[in-house]
């Protein structure tokens, strides 16, 4: 017998198969995306915003009037659905042979192949859009913006955050005359003013290794807890999930680190970009998720207009030889 061919009559003990997966990581959506999701019956999203001050009465003399305050006009803007989807096929090659981690001595038959593929292959395609919703929720959150890129398709969702600023020159932090506890107090209070009251700061690593490094900052960290068993440091069990490093008590936060990739080896990318810190309130981890509609031809080729997290199609083709 050729000594590639397989001998039947050896015994033989068949291993679990080996499957390599990168941890995937559902840190933003999980922390900022607490609100209710939202269904909406149409493809077209639109919505108006009003931003007025606190209104402030004005003082005035006997018999006299003040000038009527202008009401604060408003802008409208749309956002058209973006489709996702994710497509598996199942073919005769597929089935015919045994699978990973079948033994050659199997009696399982093609139909019961193709009912195993069928799930995997559903749980794959739900993974894959899970995972999208989790980058769109990043992108959302760290640039404000979301890009829709795809097969056919070119297109941005821009939110315009108004609350993002970008340390340029001199004002850099670990530059030389720089207080990094100054700064991220003006920042705070900033955010104060505006009525958000801080009470999280998540950096990325490169971030927290300057912060860190700053004297001034070592002595104001409380670590406390931490050095005498309060609150143990321990191993994240999620993958993707911010580490929490310490406290300030002026301005009063939290301090967490926060390092996940996504993307395939060749190009990975951060969820929370290099050299980027996140300020975060109560009303920012209150975000929700909202679902348009899609309209599709069921299997009974009946047209069906449904808003969901997942629509699930399928497609038997027939080809006889």
């Amino acid at each position: 017998m050729p000594g590639t061919m397989i001998n039947r009559n050896d015994p033989r003990t068949q291993l679990p198969p080996v499957l390599t997966v990168r941890p995937k990581s559902t840190f933003f959506r999980d922390h900022f995306m607490n609100g209710s999701d939202e269904y909406f019956p149409t493809e077209n999203v639109e919505w108006d915003k009003v931003i007025e001050g606190a209104p402030l009465a004005r003082f005035v003399g006997d018999d006299l009037t003040v000038e009527a305050t202008e009401r604060v006009p408003f802008k409208t803007d749309e956002i058209k659905t973006p489709i996702m989807q994710e497509r598996r096929v199942i073919a005769a090659k597929d089935i015919n042979k045994r699978a990973a981690g079948e033994n050659i001595y199997s009696p399982k038959t093609d139909a019961q192949r193709a009912a195993d593929l069928h799930s995997a292959d559903l749980r794959f395609c739900l993974d894959s859009i899970d995972n999208r919703i989790e980058i769109m929720c990043s992108d959302f959150i760290t640039a404000g913006r979301i890009d829709i890129i795809g097969s056919g398709v070119k297109d941005e969702i821009n939110y315009y955050h108004p609350n993002k600023a970008a340390l340029v020159g001199g004002d850099c932090w670990g530059k030389a005359g720089v207080s990094i506890i100054d700064s991220l107090r003006e920042k705070v209070d900033h955010m104060g003013h505006l009525g958000y009251n801080i009470d999280e700061v998540i950096m990325s690593p490169e971030v927290w290794r300057v912060m860190y490094s700053d004297s001034t900052i070592q002595k104001l960290l409380d670590i406390r807890k931490f050095e005498f068993g309060e609150m143990k440091p321990e191993q994240l069990s999620k993958y993707g999930a911010a580490r929490k490093v310490g406290f300030l008590a002026e301005p009063f936060v939290t301090l967490y680190v926060q390092n996940a990739e996504y993307g395939p080896r060749s190009n990975r990318k951060r969820q929370l970009p290099a050299d980027t810190l996140l300020l975060v309130s109560q009303e920012a981890r209150q975000n929700k998720l909202g679902y348009g509609a899609v309209t599709y031809m069921d299997e009974s080729e009946n047209w069906q207009t449904v808003s969901g997290r997942y629509v699930q199609q399928f497609f038997k083709e027939r080809r006889p030889p």
